[in-house]
């Protein structure tokens, strides 16, 4: 809990921070890109997820020398499981000796899908004609939506004594979905191609304040921040 104050507090601050600079922006100088992104599980998302690919596109003013506000729609989908990490852990009494076993889960399917709506602020470091660097961070409300595929099985184990009966699962399917505030900060570097284009490479850290709930018979532990990593390459136009 401490945690999700932390990050809404942040992101308050920097909404109170730029909100001022874009009701008196003057200037004319506008941005519009799209970016492709490689998300990349951090935290206890990695054990349920392994990196996927989304999208964002953009829009945005120059409210001075150098401070940029942009408003950015982006979406993800983690549906890749990382199945290294997806077994379940039974300690069996085997012939009057106590085994651990840990036994993998094939059937098991999930995915997580985002939808977010975001304020960015983008501060220039350096600006050359040909190459710009900014340090961006912002806050957002994400819409996601997270299910898990139901498991009914019996899994077993070859022991010396033969096959044994491990777990008898019977867990129903279970789906989530919600509303989320979440913060990103990172790096964005710019090269222009030709007046007015520029390609776009970036890497930002996200948090999403978003919850996923445990399912203790298949050895899943509650996750309370979406945490990730955005790798991102696109173009930008500045008008």
């Amino acid at each position: 809990m401490k945690m999700k104050q932390k990050l809404y507090t942040i992101g308050l601050l920097i909404l109170f921070y730029i909100l001022p600079s874009v009701l008196f922006a003057q200037s004319n100088s506008f941005v519009i890109g799209a970016n492709g992104s490689m998300f990349t599980p951090i935290g206890s998302l990695t054990n349920r997820f392994l990196s996927t690919y989304g999208g964002s596109v953009y829009f945005g003013q120059n409210v001075s020398q150098n401070w940029i506000w942009t408003a950015k729609l982006e979406y993800l989908n983690f549906n890749k499981e990382n199945s290294d990490k997806l077994f379940i852990t039974r300690k069996i009494t085997v012939q009057d000796k106590e085994q651990t076993f840990k036994l993998p889960l094939p059937k098991l399917t999930m995915d997580l899908k985002i939808y977010g709506l975001s304020a960015q602020a983008q501060y220039n470091l350096f600006n050359y004609s040909f190459l710009s660097t900014d340090l961006s961070f912002g806050f957002g409300i994400y819409r996601w939506e997270s299910s898990r595929s139901s498991y009914y099985d019996t899994l077993r184990a070859d022991t010396s004594g033969g096959l044994i009966d491990i777990a008898i699962l019977k867990v129903p399917e279970i789906k989530q979905q919600n509303w989320s505030g979440g913060l990103s900060l990172g790096l964005d570097v710019d090269v222009k191609i030709i007046d007015p284009i520029w390609i776009n490479f970036g890497a930002h850290y996200k948090a999403i304040i978003g919850e996923l709930w445990a399912t203790l018979s298949l050895d899943l532990e509650n996750i309370s921040t979406f945490q990730m990593f955005d790798v991102h390459i696109g173009l930008k136009a500045r008008l």
